[in-house]
């Protein structure tokens, strides 16, 4: 699936499921075969060019010597993603419109890193990364431009599209699109702004790499990520009817990255199975995990369910263990070493 270019060389094209490609080059995730310039486990970027995000790593190839660039492309026609994020759009952008990607590399960074590691950096790195994603809601003011796309492959690659084609608008001018991201944006920063004002209780485990994070009500994962100072996060959510938790390894862990070793996933199914043994299902409610190979698995107690990466769907219960013995049980099991 493929659209033209202005680079006479390559043409930017979208890897749908199951469709035959020609010989191209995959940014941010990976086809099996080919040239790759990406963060995502497994790649095959070269190492001088690897980087924290994809973005940054394809900012390296577009610098590289042409020489270089040529070697490595060998035969490929087309620059592809096989998913739609903001770290794609910034990895295609310097691809395929190098000049307009250093003039603004900064801010293609932020964005890229809020989108990939739900973390806070700057209003303007959310508010694009936010664009970004919600381009084709209703409450989009260019929806219109993808109206009647129902085909998810062609959908993906009308919007990358677009955004090459605008991408001078997005990342200088976001404001015309704050119906997409202002709201989100205001309850990000006051919840920052509660939290380090005292409204989380902060517990640290620098050694394994953990911290818990305690207050009343939920709050935004990019809340918890960004005050948390860990890389796996336990979330203790105080409500009127009883105490919810929800533990997450950030993906940072799950990505290979240059700048940060994050700690080793460790398998959560035992630990649920423990705090199972402690607290029988109830309700409806167990507590369950996720394989350490998702990207972002969860450890929490309530309706069993999968879940769509980057999407808090599951449905939590009120647990009736303290905090304090959850927190230990999840302490004691990174503690321990791991099972062989």
């Amino acid at each position: 699936m493929m659209l033209p270019s202005p680079d006479a060389r390559l043409q930017l094209g979208f890897a749908g499921p199951a469709e035959e490609l020609p010989p191209h080059l995959s940014v941010d995730g990976m086809t099996p075969v080919g040239p790759n310039l990406s963060h995502w486990p497994g790649n095959r970027t070269p190492r001088p060019w690897k980087a924290d995000l994809s973005t940054a790593i394809a900012l390296q190839f577009a610098r590289a010597r042409p020489e270089q660039q040529e070697a490595f492309l060998g035969d490929a026609t087309v620059v592809l993603n096989d998913h739609y994020d903001t770290d794609g759009f910034g990895a295609l952008l310097a691809v395929l419109r190098p000049e307009l990607a250093f003039a603004r590399e900064e801010v293609l960074l932020a964005a890229a890193g809020t989108g990939d590691f739900g973390t806070w950096h700057t209003w303007r790195g959310f508010a694009i990364d936010r664009i970004v994603a919600r381009l084709a809601k209703p409450e989009s003011p260019v929806r219109g431009a993808f109206a009647g796309i129902t085909d998810p492959a062609r959908l993906s690659l009308q919007r990358y599209a677009w955004l090459l084609d605008h991408a001078t608008a997005v990342l200088d001018q976001p404001g015309q699109f704050a119906a997409l991201y202002a709201d989100e944006m205001a309850q990000v920063q006051e919840e920052l702004r509660r939290g380090l004002d005292g409204a989380l209780d902060r517990r640290s485990f620098p050694e394994l790499g953990l911290a818990a994070l305690i207050g009343d009500g939920p709050r935004h994962r990019l809340t918890l990520n960004t005050l948390a100072g860990a890389y796996r996060v336990l979330h203790v959510q105080h409500d009127h009817d009883g105490t919810r938790f929800r533990f997450h390894d950030r993906t940072e862990s799950w990505f290979e990255l240059v700048t940060v070793r994050p700690p080793a996933r460790r398998d959560l199914r035992p630990l649920a199975e423990r705090l199972n043994s402690l607290e029988p299902g109830h309700d409806g409610a167990m507590w369950f995990a996720d394989a350490p190979t998702e990207p972002i698995p969860e450890l929490c107690f309530g309706v069993p369910a999968a879940q769509e990466y980057g999407q808090l769907t599951r449905e939590l219960r009120p647990s009736r263990l303290p905090a304090e013995r959850v927190l230990a049980a999840l302490v004691a099991h990174f503690v321990a070493p791991p099972a062989s």
